[in-house]
């Protein structure tokens, strides 16, 4: 089993048990949705590669809601095979070996000499691009009723300095240091099998979005509902 588990207390204990229920509950739907194997098949059977989208990882302002960014240096694991979500059969075949695969993955690289270098690097260059584009985009008209915040100097500052204060902590953390989860069908916003994976401490997700919370079930979890 993984060494990421939630905290021992009895707060965090529970929360874990509900994301273990939660998990088995979307996952019994499906299976037992005779809709769902038709729209997997159909699903499998596409052509056309998966496309992401960069998305925002900071806010702009402290009620800025739409970064989706869950921790410092938010990575996503990716499967080459084409699985379509942790509920499909196929993710959990043979005792889970792709999940811990995927896991296993991560571990491997984050302890190689440029694993850490590299995450920050990306990081970093997401942040670059992050910048120019709101840099560049049009300011709202005097009249508008947008309720969107304005990507100010003080806010830019801010989101360097951010990630300055927090790269050389991060480069010190440990595998167990990390989440690893999955957000589960029909919750999910990818139809593509990817393994969140982020810093759990707070001090690294001081500025992320938290409203993702309840459907980001641990890896751990899941194991615990698959091997019962």
């Amino acid at each position: 089993m993984c060494q990421n588990r939630y905290d021992s207390n009895a707060a965090t204990q529970q929360r874990f048990e509900e994301l273990k229920n939660h998990y088995k509950k979307r996952r019994d739907d499906f299976r037992n949705n005779p809709r769902s194997s038709i729209e997997l098949e159909a699903w499998r059977n596409q052509d056309n590669d998966v496309a992401y989208n960069l998305l925002r990882q900071y806010p702009l302002s402290p009620n800025d809601k739409r970064p989706e960014g869950q921790g410092f240096c938010h990575t996503l694991v990716i499967p080459k095979n084409r699985v379509y979500n942790v509920v499909d059969p196929s993710a959990t075949a043979d005792n889970c070996e792709l999940l811990n695969e995927m896991h296993k993955h991560f571990v491997d690289f984050w302890q190689t000499d440029q694993g850490k270098e590299k995450i920050l690097a990306r990081a970093k260059r997401a942040i670059d691009d992050q910048d120019k584009k709101l840099r560049n985009a049009p300011a709202p008209p005097s009249n508008s009723q947008s309720a969107s915040p304005v990507y100010d100097e003080a806010t830019r500052k801010n989101v360097f300095d951010h990630f300055d204060k927090l790269k050389e902590p991060f480069k010190k953390l440990e595998a167990k240091d990390f989440r690893f989860a999955f957000h589960v069908f029909p919750d999910n916003s990818i139809g593509h099998l990817h393994m969140h994976v982020f810093p759990h401490q707070e001090m690294f997700r001081e500025v992320s979005t938290k409203v993702y919370d309840w459907k980001t079930v641990p890896l751990d979890a899941i194991l615990e509902v698959e091997r019962a």
